[in-house]
């Protein structure tokens, strides 16, 4: 279940709450490296799960942090897509099946090289939501598997601090 979702309304959150960066995931490690994390969710930190039983491990350390954080309270869920182009494919196909509630939020240019031929476009989209342990499973098992990757889970009142 997705409630409605404030484009202009979540990036003025954002912008207040992490002013440092910009809503990728892979810049939040350097900009924030005094909050940020990696947690391994398998033993001997083994990257990707390869069984069934592997993926209930997972998902369920995932799930047991993710109800810490966030139990009782909404949480933004974003995903992200790349492209060169800036109006690509914002929902490819595997990221619309499991975040199918997830609506375009923004587009972030990085055009740094000066061949335009070089330059991409991160796609975001978001849904917010009240946490329920197992809502983002199917998002985890793709990050899991490394298909998804530059997820975010934000918990709403968090953001509005």
């Amino acid at each position: 279940m997705s409630l409605d979702l404030d484009r202009g309304h979540l990036s003025a959150l954002w912008q207040r709450q992490w002013p440092m960066g910009p809503s990728l995931a892979h810049e939040l490690r350097a900009a924030y490296s005094d909050r940020w994390v990696r947690f391994h969710s398998l033993p001997g930190s083994k990257r990707y799960p390869q069984t069934e039983n592997e993926y209930t491990v997972v998902l369920d350390r995932n799930n047991t942090v993710l109800e810490e954080l966030f139990a009782g309270t909404d949480v933004y869920v974003v995903t992200t897509a790349w492209s060169s182009e800036p109006n690509g494919p914002k929902h490819p196909t595997r990221r619309r099946e499991v975040h199918s509630d997830g609506s375009f939020w923004m587009t972030i240019a990085n055009e740094v090289d000066p061949d335009p031929e070089f330059h991409t476009y991160t796609h975001l989209s978001t849904d917010r939501r009240p946490w329920q342990r197992g809502s983002v499973d199917g998002i985890l098992r793709e990050v899991a598997h490394d298909v998804l990757s530059g997820v975010i889970i934000a918990d709403v009142g968090r953001c509005l601090a």
